[in-house]
Order: C-alpha cells, then structure tokens, then sequence
C-alpha cells in the first residue's frame, strides 16, 4: 500500500504528548451515548454447541433473526437528548456516540457500516441517511459534536460482507480451518475480525473510507469511536485471535496502530471502549478517550488519554437516574481541574455530596451549586474573582429551562444558600 501507516509503537514517555495533537481537546469534553435501538436475536441454532449448553437455557437462543427488538429514539428524539442535555447542564461541550445507527441496531451486521437504520428515519427526509446527517449537523448549535458508534472486530453472519470476509479468511478461524463463535450479543453469534487480514485484503482502509464517504459530518467533527477494539478474543486472551491465520497478538497490534493512524491521517480521532486487558499496548499517544478502565491509565495525564467520570447512556429523553449527581460531583470538578482557569485544588468548593463551583465552560461567570441531599442554609466562599459584585442571581436549572429564584447578597465575600435535594443552582454575579 503506497504510503502505509506505520504499525511501530509510540513511546509517549518520551513527551508525555500524542503523537499528532488531539484534534479535540478531549480533556474538556462530557462523552456520553445515546442508544437509538437493539437488533434482536430470536432464532434456537447455535453455531457451537457446545458453547451453547454451558449457558442458562434462557440464553441459548443464539442464532436469531437479527431484526430490530427495541426501538428507543429516533433521530429526532436524538436532538432533544441533546439539547436537554445543553439546557441542564448550561451547555457543557458535548461529544455524544450515537449508537445503533446502522441497519437494525446496536451490533446489527457487522462488520458493514454501509446502512443507515430505517426505523429512526425522519418523516419528511427521502432517506435515514439523510437524518443521519440532519442530527448530527443540528447538535452543533447546541455544543454538540455528535459521532458515530462502530466496530471493527465484530461480524455476524446475517451481514452483507461476510461471506466476502470467510472466503478471504478475514474471520477467526480454529487450526482446522473452522470459523470460531467468539462471543454472543443479543442472541446472535459473534464471529471475530483478524485486522491484519482484513488490511492486507485492503477492507479496512475501505470500510474507513466509504464511511466517511457517506457520512462526511462525522470527518467535520473529528472524531468517531470504536466499539471493542481488542487485540485477543475472550476465550484465548493470550492467543492469536485467528489459530489458523497464525498472525500474533504483537502483530495485530501493529496493524492496530496503523488503523489509528489510517482515521488520524483522515482528520478524525479514535475514542475506544477499552484500553487494557486482552490487548498488547494501551495506545497511548494514538487513542485520546476511552469509555471504560480508567483505572488503568491513572498513570496518564488526562491531556494524553482520558476517560469521562460520568458517562452515561440515554434510552429516552429524559436523563438517566443519577445523571445530575454524577455530572456535577464528578464531571465537574474534572472538568475543572483540567481547564486552565481550574486547579485540582477544590478548597471548600466540593463538600461530600455539596458542591458550589465555577463552570469554566459557560462564556459568563458562573457558578453551579448541587446538592445531593439538600440543605436549609449553607454559607460558600466565593472565588476570589467574585468579589465585585453586590448579590448574585440565582436560577434552578431544569430540564424545562432555567426558573428564577431570586438575589442573594455577597457578605464577606461569601453567600448563604439554601438547595432542595438534587436541585441545580446557577449563580451569577450582579453589579
């Protein structure tokens, strides 16, 4: 391939910097998905049986039709996710994974990306794709970068490359030549893509460059994530994830990085799901976010490799349980020590489940004071920066927009306040 990436390991500790800057600053982004639908799985063969016994009989539905089981938001539906998200959280920089885009939904037929899920269509729109691309360009009035959802390691037999993809050895295959069932989502058996086949086969440069072909916003925004991105398949974590292929962990990590690199050369970043575990190298310096193990990077630098404290999933317009506790008592005082302006010295900012906190995001001075449990009366140091103005505004924050409260006066330099139980206060100065 003319000008291939190189599959070489990046030393990071050389700079404690990417290889190539960030094209988001992920570090000051709150990652979150939205779950547009389920693909089912109804069917009673299983292509290992065997596999198939050792589970609870519940779930040895494995083989099933692969149609759509559960619809939770259309593409519409989507965009008020997003600006509920905006409104509550006085518009905080988004990037949201928009998962279940494709065919029948989450997981539906891969390894293709090349369908746009019909059933969370606009009315008015000619084509899903069409929607596709409507959402994503409307989320940006609202801070909002909105991505897509994939994977490169899953296929499923019910999906259009995979006859393409067994015939050119593509899939997992034991020593004898038999296709392996690497795991099972959804009812359905899940069979495991080798990368460094599928690249020298040209199918993943391919599958990369016909997505963004079809869905140029996703090149725009800078960003895509990808779904499972590991380097061994659950049964064998230490094995070559294709006995038959014989490629090993270290070589699939090579082609691995070349893949980081193929989506970086395209102006996009690559968030993942993992950066630990049945993989040879945690890709620091090419992967900037990951959804999940963040346990295992606590020796990194939150501008190298971060993940969000308070990801969440949406399946329906409102927020999940919890959302607004973990957000400001952990997404924000992240948030904050990694700005600029921030410190990861908190002082009495954040006390237990209370916290009072400026929002760097927000263009106006502004503090978010929460309250898990609520209090009657509670006096808060304002910053130093705060000492001019005479009272403050406040404001509850809503899902249904900002209710005013009223003034408090600055005595002291401090505020007393009093906060209902899970209640969100904004706080703005007054001259």
């Amino acid at each position: 391939m003319k000008d291939e990436p190189s599959g070489d390991y990046y030393d990071y500790t050389k700079t404690m910097q990417p290889e190539r800057p960030w094209l988001l600053p992920w570090h000051q982004k709150y990652v979150y998905r939205i779950m547009h639908a389920r693909r089912g799985g109804t069917g009673m063969y299983s292509a290992d049986p065997v596999m198939a016994a050792g589970r609870p009989p519940e779930q040895r539905y494995v083989f099933g039709d692969g149609a759509i089981r559960e619809l939770y938001l259309t593409f519409e539906d989507a965009l008020q996710v997003i600006k509920r998200v905006h409104d509550i959280t006085s518009g905080v920089p988004q990037v949201v994974l928009l998962t279940g885009w494709q065919y029948e939904g989450h997981d539906s037929k891969y390894p293709s990306w090349a369908c746009v899920n019909k059933h969370l269509k606009r009315e008015q729109d000619e084509t899903a794709l069409d929607s596709l691309r409507w959402l994503i360009r409307e989320a940006r009035q609202y801070n909002c970068l909105a991505t897509l959802h994939i994977n490169m390691f899953d296929a499923y037999a019910d999906s259009p490359l995979f006859d393409e993809y067994a015939a050119k050895d593509i899939l997992a295959r034991d020593i004898d030549g038999k296709l392996i069932v690497g795991n099972r989502w959804w009812g359905m058996d899940c069979y495991h893509v080798s990368y460094t086949q599928e690249w020298k086969h040209g199918l993943a440069q391919k599958r990369i460059d016909d997505l963004i072909a079809m869905v140029p916003e996703v090149q725009e925004n800078h960003c895509v994530y990808v779904d499972a991105m590991l380097g061994a398949r659950k049964a064998d974590q230490k094995g070559p994830i294709s006995p038959y292929l014989g490629y090993s962990k270290e070589e699939e990590a090579r082609t691995m990085r070349k893949i980081f690199r193929y989506w970086r050369d395209r102006d996009i970043d690559v968030a993942g799901e993992h950066v630990h575990g049945i993989r040879v190298d945690r890709f620091i310096g090419l992967q900037p976010h990951t959804a999940c193990q963040m346990e295992h990077i606590r020796d990194i630098p939150d501008t190298l490799m971060c993940g969000n404290p308070a990801h969440f999933g949406f399946e329906s317009v409102t927020e999940p349980e919890a959302f607004q506790e973990k957000f400001w008592l952990d997404f924000l005082p992240w948030f904050y020590k990694n700005h600029p302006q921030g410190s990861e010295e908190y002082g009495n900012m954040l006390d237990r489940t209370d916290i009072c906190m400026p929002v760097l995001w927000c263009k106006e001075p502004t503090l978010i004071a929460y309250s898990r449990d609520g209090y009657a009366s509670k006096v808060w140091k304002l910053p130093s920066s705060w000492q001019k103005p005479r009272k403050v505004s406040l404001t509850a924050v809503t899902g249904d927009g900002d209710q005013p409260l009223g003034e408090v006066d600055i005595a002291g330099g401090t505020i007393t306040l009093h906060v209902e139980s899970g209640q969100v206060v904004k706080i703005r100065g007054k001259c």
